[in-house]
């Protein structure tokens, strides 16, 4: 593995004498730093073909099954476990007795009873954020760095198909504010994706660039590429960059300012995600006033809180050795950000946010819109179930508020998504309706109908405020019908979270691959919107 980050490869050893090849002027450097013997000079694509002969298959099952081999409590690969079965055959059969022994009444207000406490404990994350954020003692003042302090950055960066964006995010990535020679920059591309390949073998890249091309095989997924690129990165820190990404520029120095400052446990450091498409279409808007929800508000407040945080795809900073200690990421579950920040907390690292923000694309394209949607909500759902395998011990390494917002985060969110259209047209009818002539029936069906009254409104009011003011941290001013119109987006997900029931069934590693450069009005939010957020100063 060491060979594979520092491209120094061992060519002769015998007693007394090693002589080394050297792959890039990072290896030379390397090298020179440590009285290494270099005698070949080799070139990066042979480097990388002979590691692919060599070790690829290798490293490629490690990338897969690494986290199911070695920490299988936390993989995915398994949906269920027999005791999870087995749980679920109980409950069923409970709630099948009692439908048939219990009167329909008291079954129905049971039932209504256990759902509604259960979505007014999801609205309780999202009334947090609202609340004024408490001050993390202790929260060190984080200092730039002068060039000579700055660590080594690898910088992850997957592409499938992505040609149409690829000269965009060239563009971004060079102009990064970080000195080239401790930038490690790896474009991370399928071994099938010959269009990316094509793409790249025309493209002439600089020193710190470097393609590594991730072998054949299943799941084909995000995480399982990241984890293959992994074995060789040689920075410190590590991020990851989307096709589609736009960072600030100085937002590796901010990251690394503040992991210097930071306690060792802080493992991770979560910037925030921005659209600069905003205004393209009603769609764009609803995705915009989402990420400005979770990214700007939600977020932050739970990391005030020393809560998990499911973490956003890209963007998110680790110290690379609690990364790999970790586990890295789970190839199998497709959302795998969210799922490694939970296992982050679970393992005792704490998680925070850094006030720098990445410009992405929303999406303007309602099939792919679903497609991606689909992908998150099958991808909670297989979190929770994860976490959920030994729920007390979850439960003694999260605390319980930290056991609470993993549950509103994971199930909660597609629990409110699949359920959210029944259970509000259950509610009209049972305002509406005349619920019979005695007054037991009468009272429960009040009691139920109020209940779901409760929930409908708080949830729809503390959205809708919890909007109002992320969205005056953008100063985007006047989208009263885009808020009003919130409930129709959240039928839209339930759209996709029924998908992601059916996926998850029969396709549970299935990764919907969601198309980027369909915008033709990126930049409606402007760099006024990027320089208020790099001007705040990181908590």
């Amino acid at each position: 593995m060491i060979a594979l980050r520092s491209k120094l490869v061992p060519i002769v050893t015998v007693a007394g004498l090693r002589l080394f090849a050297a792959c890039g002027a990072s290896a030379f450097r390397m090298a020179e730093e440590n009285g290494l013997k270099v005698v070949a000079d080799a070139a990066a694509d042979d480097f990388h073909a002979a590691v692919r002969l060599s070790l690829g298959r290798r490293l490629a099952e490690d990338a897969a099954n690494g986290l199911a081999r070695g920490r299988p409590e936390f993989s995915a690969s398994r949906r269920l476990t027999h005791g999870q079965m087995a749980l679920s055959i109980v409950i069923g059969s409970l709630l099948g007795l009692g439908t048939v022994l219990l009167p329909l009444a008291v079954t129905w207000f049971a039932a209504s009873l256990s759902a509604a406490l259960f979505f007014l404990s999801v609205i309780a994350v999202r009334m947090l954020c609202l609340l004024p954020p408490p001050q993390r003692h202790g929260q060190p003042r984080h200092v730039a760095l002068a060039d000579s302090a700055l660590p080594i950055y690898t910088l992850l960066v997957p592409l499938h198909r992505e040609t149409s964006v690829f000269g965009q995010l060239l563009e971004a990535l060079m102009a990064l504010d970080y000195p080239c020679d401790r930038l490690d920059i790896k474009l991370v591309i399928e071994e099938s994706d010959i269009a990316m390949q094509r793409a790249l073998a025309g493209t002439a890249l600089p020193e710190h660039f470097d393609v590594i091309v991730v072998p054949c095989g299943l799941p084909q997924t995000k995480p399982r590429a990241l984890n293959y690129a992994l074995c060789f990165a040689r920075g410190s820190l590590l991020t990851i960059y989307d096709a589609e990404d736009i960072p600030d520029p100085g937002q590796l120095r901010r990251a690394a300012a503040a992991f210097a400052a930071l306690p060792q446990d802080t493992a991770c450091l979560q910037a925030e995600l921005v659209f600069d498409n905003a205004d393209e279409n009603w769609l764009t808007r609803q995705f915009t006033i989402e990420y400005a929800m979770l990214f700007g508000m939600i977020l932050p407040a739970l990391a005030a809180h020393r809560l998990p945080l499911p973490l956003g795809g890209t963007s998110n900073h680790f110290r690379i050795d609690a990364l790999r200690r970790a586990g890295a990421w789970d190839a199998y579950n497709v959302t795998e950000d969210a799922d490694l920040g939970i296992r982050l907390a679970r393992l005792g690292f704490d998680t925070d946010t850094i006030a720098s923000c990445t410009f992405e694309e929303a999406n303007v394209n309602l099939g792919n819109w679903m497609r991606q949607r689909t992908r998150w909500m099958k991808g909670f759902l297989a979190t929770w179930l994860v976490h959920m395998r030994e729920p007390l011990a979850a439960l003694h390494e999260l605390g319980p508020s930290g056991f609470w917002s993993m549950q509103a985060l994971t199930i909660g969110v597609f629990a409110s998504a699949l359920v959210h259209p029944p259970c509000l047209i259950a509610s009209i009818l049972l305002v509406t309706w005349d619920h019979g002539q005695t007054a037991p029936s009468t009272a429960t069906g009040n009691l139920i109908a109020g209940l779901g009254l409760l929930v409908f409104v708080l949830g729809y009011a503390v959205s809708m405020i919890a909007a109002w003011r992320a969205l005056r941290r953008y100063r985007i001013f006047g989208w009263w019908g885009d808020l009003m119109a919130m409930p129709a987006y959240w039928l839209l997900m339930s759209v996709a979270a029924w998908l992601a029931l059916w996926q998850f069934i029969v396709a549970p590693f299935h990764w919907n691959k969601t198309v980027h450069g369909l915008s033709r009005k990126r930049g409606s939010v402007g760099s006024s919107a990027l320089a208020k957020n790099n001007s705040r100063v990181a908590r």
